[in-house]
């Protein structure tokens, strides 16, 4: 997995949120598009945008939430993709 560190409309939570992913055995892939990453969990395949607490969903991210019918969440921190892959009760 190959995160560009030069990227400068990469999130800087993006790097700890695929870490703490891969610490659980996660497959992470960075896709860019239509969101930042594609996990795969348990038979599971779960698309994430990950946003700085300021930042916002471009309109074409924002459209993609509004019609994609598979899995998908914003995350903000490694607790939140965690949460989104692992579910609240596991994280308690």
């Amino acid at each position: 997995m190959s995160i560009n560190r030069f990227n400068p409309r990469t999130d800087a939570v993006q790097g700890p949120i695929v870490r703490a992913l891969e610490a659980i055995g996660a497959k992470v892939y960075y896709i860019k598009l239509p969101l930042d990453l594609l996990v795969g969990w348990r038979n599971r395949n779960v698309l994430l945008e990950c946003k700085g607490w300021k930042a916002r969903l471009t309109k074409d991210q924002e459209e993609f939430f509004a019609t994609w019918p598979g899995e998908k969440h914003l995350v903000h921190s490694p607790e939140e993709a965690l949460t989104a892959i692992l579910g609240k009760q596991a994280m308690r």
